[in-house]
């Protein structure tokens, strides 16, 4: 692993947010010296820190490895599916159905 491009796609998943590096570090449960410290790439957080950072950063940690910061496709599907989780069956189906539709309209215009 290259401590240099982790820092930087954390950093710059952090700028995508619209961060403060301090305040990314607050939310993350870390001091800002350290945080910095991973985005310039002169330290690499343990593990647990590390899936801390990309789940408060609402990206993937494959994003975070390997530079690929668009797959965020997974993190908005895992939202979308908490979301729908909430709701009782009946509503679900409503949900679905409703998206489905939708994708069925977005679809025929293209």
């Amino acid at each position: 692993m290259n401590n240099k491009a982790l820092g930087t796609n954390i950093l710059k998943a952090r700028q995508a947010k619209g961060w403060t590096q301090d305040f990314a570090a607050e939310k993350c449960g870390l001091s800002e010296n350290y945080f910095r410290q991973i985005e310039l790439g002169n330290k690499v957080p343990r593990l647990e820190t590390f899936v801390r950072i990309a789940e408060t950063l609402g990206v993937s940690a494959d994003s975070l490895l390997y530079g690929n910061l668009t797959t965020t496709h997974a993190a908005r599907s895992a939202e979308m599916m908490d979301k729908l989780s909430e709701l009782p069956p009946k509503q679900q189906k409503v949900v679905l159905e409703t998206v489905n539709t939708l994708i069925s309209e977005i679809k025929k215009n293209n």
